[in-house]
Parts: C-alpha cells; structure tokens; sequence
C-alpha cells in the first residue's frame, strides 16, 4: 500500500519535462525525481522515433549513468512482455500520447532496437563522452593514439614523482630553479609547501587552457603595479623620498623633550640613522616604519604629543604626510611581494606540470582534465569544422543531469555541440533538443571547478538561442519531494526561510522553490540535541593518547558515543522503533542499513564515530574513503615485506610480531625484546617458546620468498600462509578493500618497472593514495561519510553531529585568481597580513563563496533524510563557531510553536528538541527480514589452490590412434615428403573444380598446377589433373560432387565412450554429400589402393569418429563412410561392425 497518489499537477509538471518535441531546463528541489524525469524524457524520445545512437544523456558518475541505464532498460524490457491493455497504460504514464496498434508494436521492439543500434543509447559521464571523442579524432585533437586514462590515483602518483623529480633537480642541476624554489620557501617550508604545490597545481590543471604565456605581465596588470617596480626599489624609495635622514637626529633631539611615546619615537629615528652609518638598509627601514606603524601594521593614530604639536606644527603635517606616503608605498611593496613570489610559485609549478605532462606523454594517458580540455580545444579549433560536420550528424538530443556540477569549460563543450541545434543549420531533419536538470542549491563542487551562478546563467543563455531560434523552451520547476517526510521538508524550509541563511543557494532569493511532501502520511521526526561544550570534562585530557585521538571525555567523543548509543536502541531487538517499507507497503524495524550519519570533514571525530559504533556493537562500514598508506593493515603489509628483507631493523619487526600476520601481545614481545643480548631477530630465533618457533619459521618463509615478484610474494603471505584471514577477523571487512588495492598495486607495480620487492616498497611508500569505497552495496550496516561523499544518496534516518563547527580562515587557501578575462592570474598570498589589495578582495570573494557552499552543504545533509533527522554538535572553550550550523537550525526552529521538549536518552536532566510531524504508516506491520549477512568465506578460500590438470587437447580424427599412444613419427624420407606433397595439390583440384563447369576444369587446373607446382615436369602434372577428375567423374560418386555437396566440412564435438569417458574431436572432412536418406562422407586418399581387409587402422579409426560425431546431426539419415583412392579410383564403403571396432580401440 503505497503512503501517496502523485498530484496531477506534479505528474503535468513531469510531462512537460519528458516532452521530447520542446527543450527544456528543470530546476528540482532535492528528493524531487531528477532521474525519473530524465530516464523518461530519453524514453518518450525513442517512442517518438529518435534514433538511439543520437541521443546523448551526460551525468556526474558513473552510478548515475549506470541507474539512469538501468531505469530506461527495465522500462523497454517490461514492454516486451506487457499485453496491450498494460503497455497503453505504461506507455500513457511516460507522458506520451495513447499509443495506437502501431506505436504499440513499435514500443515493443525498442528494446532490440536500443540494444542493437551500432552505437547504441549513449548514457555516460561528460569525461566518458570526451574519451570516446578523443579516441575518434587523436591527431585532430592532438592526443596521444590509443590512449588510457589514468584514475584519480594513477594521476596523484605521476604529480607525485613530478613534484619530486622537479624539486631534487632544482636542489642540484638547475640555478634559476633553485633561485625560484628558494623565493618560494621563504615563505612556505614543511608540510605547508607541500600543501601549497597541490593547491597551485590544482590552479594550473584546471586553467590549463587560459594559463597565461607571460605570468609576471599578467599579474602586475591584474595587481596595477607598473613595469620595473620591485620590493628592493619600492623600500629604498621609502628612505630616500621620506624625511631627510639628515634631519633624523635634529627630530630625535626634538621629541626627546616631549613624553614617553615621543621619547619612544626619538629612539626610533636614532636606530635609523644608527642603522643607515652601518650600511645596514633592512635594519634602518625598519626603525623608520615603527615610527609610523604598529607591530600589526596598522597607523599609529597620533603621532606626536599635543605639547610638542603646538611648538612644531611643520614637524606633525610632515609625520602625517609622511605616513601616508609610507601607506602607499607599502601597499606597492605588497603588490610587488606578491608578484616576485607569485611568479617564483608559477615557474616551479610551470616546471612541475611540463614534467607532469612529459611523464604523461611518455605512457600514452591522458588524465581528467586533459579530457576535457582536448575535446574543448578540438571543437573550438576552425580547422576542426569538420569534426564537428561529422558529430553534428550524429547527436540530435542532448540530456544534462546535475548540471549545477558542470564546470565552465564544460558548459563551453555543452555550447560547442548544440550550436546548430536552434538555428536549423544542423543536418538533423527533425527536432533537436536540449535538456537539463539540476538544482544549484545542491552544487557542493566548487573543488572540481563547478560554479552555481552559472547554472542560472546557462539556463537564460541556452533559453535566450532556441526563443531566438523560434524553437519552443521550457523552464520547469520540480517542488514535489519522493523521498522526504512533510516534518522533514517543513525542517528545512524553515532552516532556510531567513534571506541570510538563503545566500549561495539560488541566484535570485525571490524563487526560493518550498517543497511539497508526496508521502503525506508519512511521519516524520527531527531532533535537537544540546550541543556539548569542553565543560562537559571532568578531568584532563589523557596525554598518553595520540594527538589525533580523541578521549572519552572530549567532547566530540561524547557526542559520538551518544550517536551510537542511540543507533543501538533504535536496531536492538524488541525496540519498537519502526520505518516505512516501500516495498512492503507498512512498518518494519529499524535496521542499521536504514542509518545514514554525515560529517564535515575526515578527521579525529569522523575516527571517534566509527570507534564508539564498533564499541556498541553496532554493524558499520566503516570509512568511505582509506588513505592506504595509512591503513593499519597495509602498514601490516609494508612492514612484513621490510622485516622479509631485513630482519634486522628491531622496531619494524616488532611492529610486524604484533600484527595479525604473526599475533604477538605485549606479553611476548615484553617476555623476548628487553635485556636481549642482540637484536630483536637473533633473540627471536635463539627463543624455544613454541610462539617464538612458529614466528621465526615464518620469518624465514617470508625471506625465502623476498626475492620473488610482489605480488607473488603478498599473495602467498595473504592467500596460502592465511594472512587474509587473520587480518580480516582482528582488522573487520572493511580490510578487505585496502587489501585488495595493495594487492592491485603490487600487480600493476609489475608491468611499470623492474619488478623487485625492495622497488615496490619505495615506490609505494613515496606516493599518498586513497581509495573510495562503494557505501552503495546494500549491507545492513550504518554508513559513516562526508556530506559531500553522500550527494546523491539517502537514508531513512540521518544523524548530523557535526554542526557547530565552520570554516575558518586558518584553513583558507592562499592562492587567489585576480584579475579577469585575459588579464586574469594566480597570486599567492602567504597569510592575510601579506595580502595586497586586489588579493585582499580576492581573498574576502572566496571566503564568501565558501560560506556559501557551507550553507549548500547544509541543505544537501538535512534533504537525506527520508523519515528522522538527528541534529548533534560539539565545541570548544570558545563555544559554537559564529553562522555554523547549529546556529542556523536553532534560530529557524527553537522558538518554532510546533516545536516540544523532551528528556535527554543519556540524562533525563538534560532535554533535547523535538519537532514531530504526525502521521501514521498502512496498518499492516512488515516483519521484513534485513538484508542476508555477507556468508563467512568458504575454506578454500585460504586453500592454496592445487594444481589444475590440463584437460587432453582435442583428438584429430586423421592422428587419433598417435594421439592416443602418444606415437609420432618424425622420420620422413623426402620420398615421403614428395608423397604429401602431391596428396596436398590432389587434395586441392578434388576442392575447387567441382565447383566450376566440366568445360573449363581441365583449363584451370592446368594453370593452378602450373603456378603452384611448376617445378614437376608435364606428365606429372598431368597426371595429378586426369586423376583427380577421374573421381569428380566417377558416376557412384556423383552426390559428393553435386548441389547438396561442400568441401573441407570443419568438425567438432564431444562423444561418449564406454565407462562413461568422453573425448572432445577436432577435424575437416574432404567431402560431404547428401544423396536422399544417405550421407555421404568421404575422406581422399593418394598413396596405393589397398582391399578393405588390409586398410591401415589409423584410415578406421579416423572414419569412425567421424561417423561418431556426425551421427547426432542426421538421426534419420544413413551415414555411408567412403574411403576413396584416387588412383583409380577405387572406392571402400565401410560397414558398421569394422567402424565400431575401430573405435572401441580409441577409448
């Protein structure tokens, strides 16, 4: 029983948006059926007669293409199998017009259609798109032929050895370098500089194509700093155009008289003058700029003391010009720091990327960005008109969804192939349209270059092209929500009803879309926890711990564990907390695969989330997203290669003692490593503890085995010693995906480089990778990840813990595009005191711009959730951080009048917010079953795997009795030879002229002989001719040689032999005929005819295999098996009785 009908209104909405006659572009509320819309738009397209192969639908991911896919083949698929009656009314929901009996017939066939149109419905990602253009037109587009594309880690490794390559010849062969590298470590050293790099060449992949030729020109344009001003010039100008240094010791004799801060002053300008007779220029300066500006940079707001003022007036107007001068010329001074270190930045990066790109170059791949900036520059070029001739006569409809995560060059590709779609230039004769769907409010991308303002931008663009092409476009707004309660969407409608908590989520505050529950008797809960603060502590924090691990008595360590403790009521048994079951059509239990919990970012709480779950006994994937490198069981695994190699590094092998591999406590290794007389390996081996045995003989397997390839190596560690196991039972599956990505390294380590152990090691250690995990499987386990990692994703309830933090301006890049158009540029600023003018805007654009996504990223946690909402966070001593989250939720709904209190689950002194939106699920309780539990692993699983037999090659029935005794006789005479020789040319004459007319036989097989065999003298010749014609002549054989008749019949097939054996047969027939009830088979013979009782046994069993695999074809038919001399000719029948015989000795 479904909880909702759709509304008329909305199912019209839907029909305008799939209406393939008009292009339209869909603003859609989260949860409001995106997907639907599309999946049904691409089938109204083909029911209307487009042509699969010109449709083209682009999304984000690879899951969404894969859904969309499957959306659009299940619906073709049921058509198939639907009677009339049921496919009018499917057809009718999609929107299209009621069918007729032809449209029907034709619905039914757009599944073979779709399926086998070359080409087929193109559904994939824009990066996908791009690679298969890239591969149609390489030369034209200046990509490598037969290219890969290397994945998100494949292209952070080659950056990796990039950046290294690049930095250790700087620091060795190249001077300008070193002189740049040396700029730019001034102000950046540590793990900032490599921070730095990654965010500038992040900058510079993703502004490849605009990446200006001349930086500095660029930038001092961008900055208004003038040709030939630098740091060193702007400073001496600040001594030499100021106060004369001649006068300092008169002021200093001045101010002296006056009080403190003039006294204070006079000490200042007698530093100076001090500074300047000892050539010491910075020191001098910085006197005479502590006379005008504080410690923090900002003016001193008097200058001098009203005593003093009134004597000298001349001596204050001269100060305060003096500042001011001073203000302008630091100001240049910023400018032009920013462009010596700027540029320093760009050349190192510069020099980085070409490596990167050489690199690239050298193996033939191509990475992401290359993607799309090759497919963008192919179709921008002139000469490549015709790149887009031939496109253009291949797409017709164009699907966008999530367009508010294109990126600008991407719209710029979108604008390139539907150029001609509105102005009837293409070479479509019919419609042709443009679709997109997306919801700017959504657009949590900016990392990846998307840019919300411009969904709004390229919808009035691409709306603007097809009104002034006369071609119908539609703007349609999708409000409905399928996934969410009414209380959850009221949430968040109100969350986001103040104007202030509305900016970065649409352009235009006026079209805020509320959103409509479809599911309206759906009950719905959202709960507000108190936020806990560091006064929650009792006691210190515990210095024993990590610094990246939380405490019991943190705060985030409260709070997760309160999450988990409330997860464990909700799925324990008997609870009586239930959700809706769509596919049962009531309430069932709450399992832990209906619990989604998001965080902001990775880190100590995300950690402390999944520990306090795991320590309640709550199933839980784990993270989704693993930093290899820094995965405890492949630190296992690096650290069992390093002790392979060499044992005698004590803390490795240690490490490697307490791993799963081996199993030692802290008992063992106290009991063996202190006081021992030697290292921890020779006290290992001496030890006759049998725990200590065991260990050492593993060492020693494990050396034995270091010089083996890597993977050899790991898989026999893991697989046949049983390290998989071990690993698996004390690490948890999410193992398994680390395990299994070490593995895949090893492997491909192999085809890259000379494969060595030690190789792998370094290589592996020397390059951060991480890996994604599928949190989309299905398992009933409670998901942990980021609210960006769950875009797209839902769940029945979503706890959101993590909302009182914000971002803050320690974490703010430091990189900046200033400027714009051509003039645009990058300019690094080390830190905000550094910053010039135009960065300074720059730098307060992006904060902004952040905190808009921070709001967007607001929206997409709270629009997860399908039934209840848990909202949590926790601070420090300085409290919530100011507009975070918690803050805008409580403002929208701690004074709501629908809101109520309640006792707090963990103290009933405590209480929390509850806003409950009443409702009530169908009547019927489902007792549904959680999905199965992933079975344990079978046992062969860590069974080394025991050697396969090779199965017996297939017999050939003309060699079956040397296959048999394994008999081949290698001794052939050149008689012998010669004999074979002319057997092959009969074999051929006996192949080919049956097939042309008796008059010109003889003819062509002269001429065949002649150039064949020219080297036989005539009468051989001839003779080979009249032989074989002889038999094409022969009047019993006449149904070999006639219209039911083929030559060199290729055989194959499996028979039965007695004690239920089979052999597999493998052979060509010479000739095969059909004459009536008899099939004839006849195998040619050239040597001497022989009577039937002497004819050799290997001619026997050769025609009785024959007889035994062809018998199934003809179970009506006689098989009448000949063999034919062609001397003569003289034909053999051979009976029955004799061919069984024959082949009772084969088996």
């Amino acid at each position: 029983m479904a909880l909702a009908n759709i509304p008329l209104h909305t199912l019209e909405k839907q029909r305008q948006a799939s209406d393939p006659g008009a292009s339209v572009w869909v603003s859609a509320n989260a949860g409001s059926g995106k997907t639907h819309v599309l999946a049904q738009r691409v089938v109204r397209l083909l029911l209307q007669g487009a042509p699969p192969s010109k449709i083209l639908c682009l999304t984000f991911t690879k899951a969404a293409a894969a859904n969309m896919a499957t959306r659009v083949f299940d619906t073709l698929a049921l058509w198939t199998r639907l009677d009339d009656a049921d496919l009018r009314k499917s057809i009718i929901a999609t929107g299209a017009p009621d069918p007729g009996a032809r449209e029907r017939v034709a619905a039914r066939k757009l599944f073979a259609r779709t399926v086998e149109t070359p080409g087929g419905l193109k559904i994939q990602t824009i990066h996908a798109f791009c690679e298969r253009l890239l591969h149609l037109f390489p030369f034209e587009a200046n990509a490598p032929a037969r290219f890969e594309v290397a994945d998100e880690m494949g292209q952070a490794e080659l950056l990796q050895r990039a950046r290294r390559e690049v930095l250790d010849h700087a620091s060795r062969d190249d001077a300008a370098l070193a002189v740049m590298l040396s700029r730019v470590t001034e102000d950046c050293s540590g793990q900032g500089f490599e921070t730095l790099v990654k965010e500038a060449m992040r900058h510079r992949a993703m502004s490849r194509a605009s990446w200006p030729q001349n930086h500095e020109s660029s930038l001092r344009k961008a900055l208004g700093l003038a040709a030939g001003r630098d740091v060193a010039a702007i400073r001496r100008q600040m001594i030499e155009d100021g106060i004369t240094p001649a006068r300092w010791r008169e002021i200093a004799t001045f101010l002296e008289a006056g009080g403190a801060t003039d006294r204070k002053r006079a000490a200042l300008f007698r530093q100076a003058a001090a500074h300047r007779a000892d050539g010491d220029a910075e020191s001098c300066l910085g006197s005479y700029l502590s006379i005008f500006f504080k410690d923090d940079d900002e003016r001193y707001v008097s200058l001098l003391t009203k005593a003093l003022a009134k004597q000298r007036p001349d001596i204050e107007a001269g100060f305060y010009a003096e500042q001011e001068r001073l203000e302008v010329l630091r100001a240049e001074q910023k400018a032009a720091a920013t462009v010596e270190r700027s540029v320093a930045l760009a050349l190192l990066v510069d020099a980085i990327f070409q490596r990167y790109e050489a690199m690239k170059a050298a193996r033939g791949i191509l990475d992401f960005d290359d993607l799309v900036s090759k497919t963008l520059a192919l179709l921008e070029r002139s000469e490549a008109a015709w790149v887009l001739y031939k496109l253009d006569a291949g797409i017709d409809h164009i699907l966008v969804d999530e367009a508010q995560d294109t990126s600008a060059a991407q719209w710029r590709i979108l604008e390139r192939l539907t150029g001609d779609f509105a102005v009837g230039a293409g070479s479509a004769t019919s419609a042709r349209t443009f679709f997109a769907v997306g919801d700017e409010k959504q657009s949590i991308f900016s990392f990846q270059g998307a840019a919300p303002h411009m969904f709004g931008e390229m919808r009035q663009k691409f709306e603007r092209k097809f009104t002034a092409g006369a071609e119908t476009f539609a703007h349609v707004r999708l409000t409905q929500s399928f996934r969410s309660a009414p209380g959850v969407l009221a949430a968040v409608d109100k969350v986001f009803a103040p104007p202030a908590h509305q900016n970065g989520l649409v352009a235009d505050l006026d079209v805020w879309m509320p959103h409509e529950a479809l599911k309206e008797k759906l009950p719905g809960l959202v709960e507000i926890w108190p936020p806990v603060g560091v006064e929650a502590r009792e006691s210190a924090r515990d210095w024993r711990l990590p610094l990246d691990i939380l405490d019991e008595v943190d705060p985030a360590s409260l709070i997760a564990q309160r999450v988990a403790q409330k997860i464990a009521g909700l799925i324990a048994e008997g609870s009586g907390e239930c959700v809706y079951d769509s596919a049962g059509g009531g309430a069932r239990p709450v399992r832990a695969g209906d619990i989604l919990i998001l965080v902001r970012t990775r880190g100590a709480f995300f950690d402390a989330v999944i520990r306090a779950l795991k320590q309640n006994g709550v199933p839980v994937a784990g993270a989704d997203r693993l930093e290899l490198a820094e995965h405890i069981a492949v630190l296992d695994l690096v650290a069992a290669g390093r002790a392979a190699l060499l044992p005698e590094d004590d803390l490795n092998l240690a490490a490697v003692l307490k791993s799963p591999l081996i199993g030692f406590d802290d008992d063992d290794l106290l009991a063996l490593a202190p006081r021992r007389p030697a290292s921890l390996f020779e006290a290992l081996k001496a030890s006759r503890k049998e725990k200590c045995e065991a260990a050492g003989q593993k060492l020693d397997l494990w050396r034995s085995r270091a010089a083996q390839n890597p993977f050899a190596f790991y898989s026999s560690l893991l697989c046949e010693d049983g390290g998989r196991r071990a690993m698996e039972a004390r690490l948890g599956p999410e193992a398994a995906d680390a395990i299994d990505e070490f593995l895949r390294l090893a492997l491909a380590h192999e085809a890259e480089a000379a494969p060595s152990l030690s190789g792998f090691l370094s290589d592996f250690e020397a390059v951060e990778r991480s890996i994604k995990r599928d949190m989309e499987s299905g398992a009933d386990v409670v998901r942990v990840m980021t609210v960006h990692a769950a875009k797209g994703l839902e769940a029945k309830i979503v706890f959101l813990p993590d909302t009182c933090g914000a971002p803050s301006p320690r974490h703010d890049p430091n990189i900046f595009v200033v400027g714009a158009g051509p003039s645009a540029a990058i300019a690094w600023s080390p830190r905000k005191a550094a910053d010039c003018q135009a960065v300074a805007l720059a730098r307060e654009n992006m904060r902004g711009a952040g905190q808009d996504e921070y709001r967007r990223l607001l929206y997409v946690a709270l629009t997860r959730a399908e039934e209840r909402l848990y909202i949590a966070g926790f601070h420090g001593s300085r409290g919530r951080a100011q507009g975070c989250w918690g803050e805008m939720i409580d403002a929208a709904l701690a004074n709501d009048p629908d809101i109520e209190s309640a006792p707090a689950f963990w103290n009933a002194d405590e209480s929390i917010l509850r806003l409950v939106s009443k409702g009530g699920y169908p009547a019927s309780l489902v007792s549904r079953a959680p999905p199965a539990a992933a079975a344990s692993p079978p046992d062969w699983l860590w069974r080394r795997v025991d050697p396969v037999m090779e199965p017996a090659p297939p017999i050939r029935p003309s060699s079956a009795l040397a296959s048999a005794d394994r008999w081949v006789d290698s001794s052939l005479t050149p008689a012998r030879r010669e004999a074979l020789r002319l057997g092959s040319l009969t074999h051929v004459l006996l192949q080919y002229l049956p097939d042309l007319p008796p008059e010109s036989r003889s003819r062509a097989g002269l001429a065949f002989l002649g150039a064949r065999a020219g080297d036989l003298d005539a009468p051989t010749r001839e003779d080979l001719l009249k032989a074989a014609l002889a038999v094409i002549g022969a009047p019993e054989l006449a149904p070999l040689f006639g219209p039911q008749s083929r030559a060199e019949v290729a055989v194959s097939g499996k028979i039965a032999l007695p004690r239920e054996k089979s052999i597999e047969i493998i052979g060509r027939i010479d000739r095969l005929g059909i004459a009536g009830d008899d099939v004839l088979v006849a195998d040619f013979k050239t040597g001497a005819p022989c009577a039937t009782a002497d004819i050799p046994a290997r001619y026997l069993t050769q025609m009785a295999l024959y007889r035994a695999v062809l018998a199934p074809l003809w179970p009506a038919k006689r098989l009448r098996m000949l063999l034919i001399w062609t001397d003569g000719p003289l034909v053999a029948t051979l009976d029955d009785a004799l061919l069984d015989g024959a082949l009772a000795a084969v088996a």
